[in-house]
Parts: structure tokens; C-alpha cells; sequence
């Protein structure tokens, strides 16, 4: 047993440092873009409890496997077959934790947009200013607003001006007069469609403010949850190194297994805990008595993982 030993203190030695940086971690597990996009379309398939229930079922198709040799003689080839989804396992939680200790940084809130001044109608912008006035009269105290006004106030005294002047230009000038008041009415649609474009944008700022208040990724301490999937991903590869040794070192291998089987209730136990750990980090922040609140987190988090997945494919794949 101590040569088990020492591979499973190597083993997690190699994995934990590999686990620093997503890439280096891609990397020294040999995961292909394919493979990405496969443990992606299996966190995907999760449905009813998420994260939990993708950890919970590679767990239980391992321990399904670890029973049957209590029974029977084991073959090498399912014992390797369980290999690596528990590697697949063992590589989610510690993504996981990157995501949770922001070495992975969650999605910035989107920037603004709006509207380009360019796609504006004046007249249109026009229309909605007053409809949005008689529905809230507030409104016309927005500063963007009161300029608007006043560059609709400066149209109409600009173009009295050219209708006084007009009869006054001689034939062979009054191209030129029209060029330079064009100009001039350019110049105040401009403004208007400026000012009416950075009141879209900041009413859209607002918007995706709230919503990324909303996100309870962005409430809930994800820190502290880092310690508790440091424990799990080193038991996880605990799981994996037996399994890998009891293959290769083929002597003694049913008395290693069935030691193993009997721990069944110490793994489970690791998966079926961080549900009241979700608990614990939505009471940090107030709703311990909203009951959807754990799982809201749970299945965020898998969702997040599952970006970051397909993100990391498209770089992994070869040209």
C-alpha cells in the first residue's frame, strides 16, 4: 500500500499545481477541443440539479462499477472505461474553482451600445421625445433633452433667418447661401441625434447594471467556496489514482478495489455537501430563506462553466 500511496500524493502534487491556470490544466490532462466541447454537452445534459447532478452521476457510474467487483473478478478494461470521466470530473472542479477565485473572471457586464447618431431620424427622435414627455413629464428635465430643445429652438430661428434673407441673394449666390445654411441645419440635426443617442446609452447602462446585480454569481463570496472544491478535486483524483493502479499494478487489485467500494459514503458525501455549502454562501448575503437560492447558484455555475468550455475549445482547436 504504500507504493498506492505515493502515486495518489503524486499524482494530486502534479494535478493541484497543473490546477493554477486553466490552460496548463487543458494541457497536462491532454484534453482535446473535442474534448472540451464533449464535458460541455454533458454539464449541458444536467438538467434537473446541475453542477451537482453531472458530479453526482460520474461518481455513481464509478461506484457501480466498484460494486460489481465485490461480486465478480474485475476486467481492466471497465476500470479504465471509469478512468476518464473521473479525470473529466476531477478537471470541472477545479475549473470551477478558478471561476470562484476570479483567476477565470466572470463575464464583464456588457458595455453600453445604444443607438449610433447615424441610425436617427431627427424627426422621429422628435416624436418619441414628446411621447415620452406625455407619458412622464419628468422627462423633460433630462439635461440631453433640454439641449435638444434648444437646438430645435436654434433650427427654427436659423431657418426664419434664410426665409427673411432668401429674396434678397442675388441668382448666382444663392447656391452658395443655401451650402452654408445646409451646414448650419446639419450641424443642429447632428446635435440632436447626439444627444438623443446618449440618452439610449445611458438608459441601456442602467439596464445592464440591474442585471448584473441581479446575477447572483456576482452577490454570493464564490471565494469561499474555493477551499471545499480543493477538497473534492483531491479526493476525486484519490479515486482516480486507485483506480489507475489497481489496472496497472494488476496483483492485489480486488483487495484494493473492494478497501475502495467501502469509502463510497466518504465520496458521496463531498458531492452531496456542497448544496449546504450553496446555502451557506446565499445566507452570507441575506437569502437563506429564499429556497431557490442554492440552486439558482448551482446551476449558474454550471452554465458559466460551460461558456468558459466552449470559449477554451475554440482556442484549443487546430487550424
Amino acid at each position: 500500500m504504500i507504493e498506492l500511496e505515493r502515486r495518489i500524493t503524486g499524482d494530486w502534487f502534479d494535478l493541484r499545481e497543473a490546477g493554477k491556470d486553466q490552460y496548463a490544466l487543458i494541457e497536462f490532462l491532454k484534453l482535446s477541443a473535442q474534448d472540451l466541447g464533449r464535458v460541455a454537452e454533458e454539464l449541458r445534459g444536467a438538467v434537473e440539479e446541475g453542477l451537482i447532478e453531472y458530479k453526482d452521476m460520474i461518481l455513481r457510474r464509478a461506484f457501480i462499477t466498484l460494486e460489481a467487483v465485490q461480486f465478480q473478478s474485475v476486467r481492466f478494461e471497465e476500470l479504465q472505461a471509469r478512468e476518464q470521466p473521473l479525470k473529466d470530473l476531477v478537471f470541472i472542479i477545479l475549473l470551477q474553482r478558478l471561476l470562484c477565485t476570479g483567476t477565470i473572471p466572470l463575464p464583464k457586464s456588457k458595455e453600453a451600445q445604444g443607438l449610433s447618431p447615424d441610425e436617427l431620424d431627427v424627426s422621429g427622435v422628435l416624436a418619441e421625445i414628446r411621447n415620452r414627455i406625455k407619458r412622464d413629464g419628468n422627462f423633460q428635465k433630462h439635461p440631453a433633452v433640454k439641449n435638444i430643445f434648444v437646438q430645435v429652438a436654434l433650427y427654427q430661428k436659423e431657418r426664419k433667418k434664410m426665409a427673411e434673407l432668401l429674396p434678397t441673394i442675388k441668382a448666382d449666390k444663392k447656391e452658395v447661401f443655401r451650402a452654408n445654411f445646409g451646414a448650419t441645419f446639419k450641424g443642429i440635426f447632428d446635435s440632436i441625434k447626439k444627444n438623443y443617442s446618449d440618452i439610449l446609452k445611458e438608459e441601456e447602462s442602467r439596464r445592464l447594471a440591474k442585471e448584473n446585480k441581479q446575477d447572483l454569481l456576482f452577490r454570493v463570496p464564490l471565494k469561499d467556496l474555493s477551499p471545499f472544491l480543493q477538497n473534492q478535486a483531491q479526493a476525486v483524483c484519490r479515486l482516480c489514482s486507485t483506480l489507475a493502479y489497481a489496472r496497472e499494478d494488476k496483483y492485489k487489485t480486488r483487495g484494493i478495489l473492494v478497501d475502495l467500494f467501502k469509502q463510497k459514503e466518504e465520496y458521496f458525501k463531498r458531492i452531496d455537501s456542497e448544496q449546504r455549502v450553496y446555502r451557506s454562501l446565499c445566507a452570507e448575503i441575506g437569502l437563506m430563506g429564499t429556497s431557490d437560492c442554492p440552486l439558482r447558484v448551482n446551476y449558474r455555475l454550471r452554465d458559466e462553466l460551460i461558456h468558459v468550455l466552449e470559449r477554451m475549445s475554440k482556442v484549443e482547436e487546430k487550424p
